[in-house]
């Protein structure tokens, strides 16, 4: 930390470790010299916080639907202020008076949004402060939210609290959304060719590669981590070459894989239903880069409503992301998977217990029949509805919700995430770890504006037990919960230091008053009986060949390859 001197470091930290902060003036922010300039950010209590730092030219006027251009402007004299948080990306929602009940929002009052949004944030652990020479693992965020919506500057995705009990440097990123990250115009050289937002998340891992050192980071031991479309994000990033050298294991939360990725032709009718509401010619560029940027969400919404091929209705659930172009996204993640077309690095994946409560509940809003269920299979599963009825049985209800969420959570999430383990062992990769979260969170507000989601352990549940983050707004987990929180740390964090989540790094941290888990997380294979460990209360446990009878169902119907649907 080039321009803050090591004594001023150690008054504050030392003030920090006996509680006395509160009572004095804190020293100046940190300040570290970048090659753009130097740069400000705040002190916590676990370290340091470096907001909106940018790794992109800002991708307006004719740079909207372009490649990222790396930042390469100097703000010297001047010290940027790295204590304010950029905008986050467009996107629905999330406006000044917008009730944020899981802090998914910007950080800042107004909640900014803005073209202009390409930021990160790096979250310095405290070691870093009192030993400068320090150069830590990274672990890189990439937020979810459907390609749609969140931004890395959101406080639940504050990694203050991860950084310090993983003894990491955290960096969590925007990349571009909905319409201004995925359009599709058609192949032409002045055509939006999609995939933007993939490009943002690799010229984020450039700008770590490039710049972390001087945040304490290990530009040779990077983590790519995320959940749900950031989970997805990193399914395509192992599947591609053009990330090979910018990151070297990867976590995986709630990965959808039977939410097939769009080919060029299907999101070109997307496309095309965008360029049609705002006005513009099919495929023309000039006239869609002059539609303001509120004019151009209102025609995503709309587009939003349809879909681009009949065979594929899970699109209306991850309408906008990655398109199939044959470069960086060279063909669905699960056939991927299945070839063994993926980059052979260590990684970590699972999945919450009731993923789909969360999406069915939303999609229907009223008790389901019988009827409207067998509609449902016939619509999603074509010709393979009746065995899959036949397979699950459903007992009469009332409501079939309950059923169909369960059955969409194995179908769409569970099994072939455990299809994309077995068959990452079966191609030669041996350093991988499968796991499913399995505890209903007892801070109630969290699901305050989804009542169906109290009492279930629903898509996004694990997330504030990653980052600790309702410590940080005034609520408290249970013992047990801390508990659990602590697990995962010290398991992510040894994954991050050594690339496995059992092998103890003696800088992995967790608080005085917990034990570290015991447990031994084995690898997923045959020999081993695939273990799966279960995150829950009071303690987590290893299960083996965890669903196995279901999973085996959808492996042998092989649903979720893009080869088989609709069969």
């Amino acid at each position: 930390m080039a321009t803050t001197t090591f004594s001023k470091l150690v008054v504050f930290a030392a003030l920090v470790f006996v509680g006395q902060a509160a009572l004095i003036t804190k020293p100046e922010g940190p300040t570290i010299r970048t090659r753009h300039g130097d740069v400000r950010g705040m002190y916590a209590e676990e370290g340091a916080i470096f907001l909106g730092l940018p790794f992109g030219n800002p991708p307006v006027g004719e740079l909207r639907w372009k490649p990222p251009r790396a930042y390469n402007k100097s703000w010297a004299p001047e010290v940027r202020d790295g204590t304010v948080p950029g905008p986050a990306c467009r996107q629905p929602g999330c406006g000044p008076n917008k009730i944020d009940y899981r802090h998914t929002c910007n950080r800042d009052k107004n909640r900014t949004q803005s073209e202009d949004c390409l930021y990160l944030n790096v979250f310095v652990p405290r070691s870093v402060l009192l030993n400068s020479s320090l150069r830590l693992p990274v672990i890189c965020w990439f937020h979810g939210g459907h390609y749609m919506y969140g931004t890395g500057s959101a406080m639940v995705y504050d990694g203050r609290i991860l950084a310090n009990k993983t003894n990491t440097v955290v960096v969590t990123t925007n990349y571009r959304l909905g319409v201004f990250g995925y359009l599709v115009t058609g192949e032409g050289e002045d055509d939006a060719r999609g995939n933007y937002g993939t490009l943002d998340q690799i010229e984020t891992l450039k700008w770590v590669q490039q710049n972390i050192a001087d945040f304490g980071g290990a530009k040779d031991k990077v983590t790519v981590f995320g959940q749900s479309a950031g989970s997805d994000s990193i399914s395509v990033l192992l599947t591609t070459d053009k990330t090979t050298d910018l990151f070297h294991q990867a976590i995986m939360l709630s990965v959808p894989f039977s939410i097939t990725h769009k080919t060029q032709l299907e999101a070109i009718r997307v496309g095309n239903d965008v360029a049609k509401s705002v006005n513009c010619s099919a495929g023309d560029m000039k006239c869609l880069r002059s539609k303001p940027a509120d004019d151009l969400i209102v025609a995503q919404n709309e587009a939003g409503k349809y879909i681009a091929n009949p065979f594929k209705p899970l699109e209306l659930f991850m309408q906008w992301g990655p398109t199939v172009d044959g470069d960086i996204l060279p063909r669905q993640t699960v056939d991927s998977f299945a070839n063994g077309k993926i980059q052979k690095k260590p990684f970590i994946i699972g999945n919450v217990r009731e993923e789909a409560v969360l999406y069915i509940y939303e999609a229907f809003s009223k008790p389901m029949s019988k009827l409207e269920l067998d509609g449902i299979m016939l619509a999603f599963l074509h010709g393979k509805g009746p065995v899959a009825l036949h397979e699950y049985n459903p007992p009469k209800a009332s409501d079939y919700r309950p059923f169909l969420s369960h059955f969409a959570t194995d179908w769409v999430f569970q099994c072939p995430t455990r299809n994309v383990i077995r068959n990452a062992v079966v191609n030669g990769e041996n350093d991988v770890w499968l796991y499913v979260f399995d505890h209903v969170v007892s801070i109630k507000s969290i699901w305050h504006h989804k009542a169906y989601c109290q009492d279930h352990v629903c898509h996004g549940e694990d997330i504030p037990f990653v980052f600790q983050t309702p410590l940080l707004l005034n609520l408290s987990f249970t013992r047990e919960e801390q508990v659990i929180a602590d697990t995962m740390a010290y398991h992510y964090g040894n994954f991050a230091h050594t690339g496995d989540p059992n092998k103890a790094s003696p800088n992995v941290y967790t608080t005085g008053n917990v034990l570290k888990s015991p447990l031994d997380w084995p690898r997923y294979n045959k020999r081993n009986l695939f273990p799966n460990m279960n995150f829950t209360t009071p303690q987590s446990v290893i299960v083996k060949d965890y669903n196995k009878e279901k999973c085996d169902f959808w492996d042998k119907e092989n649903i979720y390859s893009a080869r088989n649907k609709g069969k």
